[in-house]
């Protein structure tokens, strides 16, 4: 009896740290309630809150990367209110360096440089070659678009325009 107990206890608290295995925190350089995630892989499916989301990866030293921002920042003044813009700096020059890039720059989207979490959102998208690439998700965590380079602003108003 002894033994099924334990045996149950141990069956238990593995199948309940498997729930919780794909739900992330993660920290944010300009904004303290950070990203909460969830991930499905089985699904393909990475949930962030309940709104359509972006994500933009970018480089410290990609000069494509940074004429990119003033679109996204205009947009996201737009439509930050129905969905989600994220980006996804790295490698990180340290964390003081990082805040320094924002501010050049007037990001005030939630971003994270953290490397965990780099790592986290390159694999959940099923990885990232090469920056920038934006990635729009609908409100379920669904990839619906992904866009690699510098892309116009009015292509990425259209992605999110499907989105709502």
């Amino acid at each position: 009896m002894r033994y099924k107990i334990l045996l149950l206890c141990l069956v238990s608290a593995l199948v309940l740290g498997c729930v919780k295995q794909y739900e992330k925190h993660h920290i944010t350089l300009n904004d303290s309630s950070g990203i909460d995630t969830q991930f499905f892989p089985t699904e393909k499916r990475l949930k962030i809150g309940d709104k359509p989301y972006m994500l933009f990866f970018f480089g410290t030293d990609c000069g494509v990367c940074k004429a990119a921002i003033p679109d996204l920042n205009a947009l996201e003044k737009e439509y930050g209110k129905e969905v989600q813009f994220i980006g996804i700096l790295g490698p990180s020059k340290g964390f003081d360096k990082d805040i320094e890039i924002l501010k050049e720059h007037n990001i005030t989207f939630k971003t994270t440089s953290d490397k965990v979490s780099v790592d986290y959102f390159s694999k959940a998208v099923g990885g990232v070659m090469g920056v920038p690439v934006i990635y729009f998700f609908d409100k379920d965590g669904k990839m619906r678009s992904k866009f690699i380079g510098l892309t116009p602003k009015s292509v990425l108003e259209g992605a999110i325009r499907s989105l709502l």
